[in-house]
């Protein structure tokens, strides 16, 4: 059975020190990138910056391919099977809400709980850019912040939020402004977790 979950930006969030010495990264996770929401080269490249600099920190390290969203649009055709335990797929959408509409999830992973874990996530691009501008923080460092939220649920297998950590659900504007104290990385067990996870299913896989 598989379920969408989703995460979500408030005007409060607990805090916790969560993460010890960043061990070397010994376990790779490929990313396909399908930029429906056409953001720019630049800011998509300091997300990425941000996303991978979290992942270094839990010993994974990020590769990206960029995939065609246009019959003759750039990027690659991204057409060879997922591998398993290596290959995730990332949907950057313009989900405009109707007027009214509050905007307050950034994204959501589609979760396979027979497997514990996924492979699709998709991130709003427009909730991230109303939230930033709200916050007064960068866009880029947001997004790079949700893509590795998304990609810790895949990994980790769960929809599960705990109280402190890059897996809080609710992070403030405080917090992202850098007003307030607040972990932007994974706990050491999180850490563990996902590696461990790679590993089992890089062994299946051969």
């Amino acid at each position: 059975m598989k379920v969408a979950m989703c995460f979500m930006l408030t005007v409060s969030a607990a805090y916790g020190a969560t993460v010890g010495a960043a061990p070397r990264p010994h376990a790779a996770v490929s990313v396909r990138t399908y930029n429906y929401a056409v953001v720019g080269i630049e800011q998509i490249s300091e997300a990425r910056s941000e996303a991978g600099h979290i992942f270094d920190g839990a010993g994974i390290s990020l590769e990206w391919i960029e995939c065609r969203v246009h019959s003759e649009g750039a990027g690659a055709a991204c057409t060879e099977p997922l591998l398993v335990g290596r290959d995730l797929m990332l949907r950057l959408v313009d989900g405009r809400p109707s007027p009214g509409e509050r905007v307050v999830a950034l994204g959501e992973s589609m979760l396979d709980h027979e497997q514990w874990g996924g492979v699709l996530m998709t991130i709003d691009v427009f909730a991230v850019r109303a939230v930033a501008e709200r916050a007064a923080t960068a866009v880029s460092t947001l997004l790079g912040r949700a893509i590795a939220h998304e990609i810790g649920h895949l990994l980790l297998g769960s929809a599960a939020h705990p109280r402190v950590g890059l897996m809080r659900p609710l992070w403030s504007h405080e917090e992202l402004r850098g007003l307030k104290p607040a972990q932007w990385g994974f706990s050491s067990r999180e850490a563990a977790k996902m590696r461990e996870t790679l590993r089992q299913l890089t062994r299946t896989a051969n």
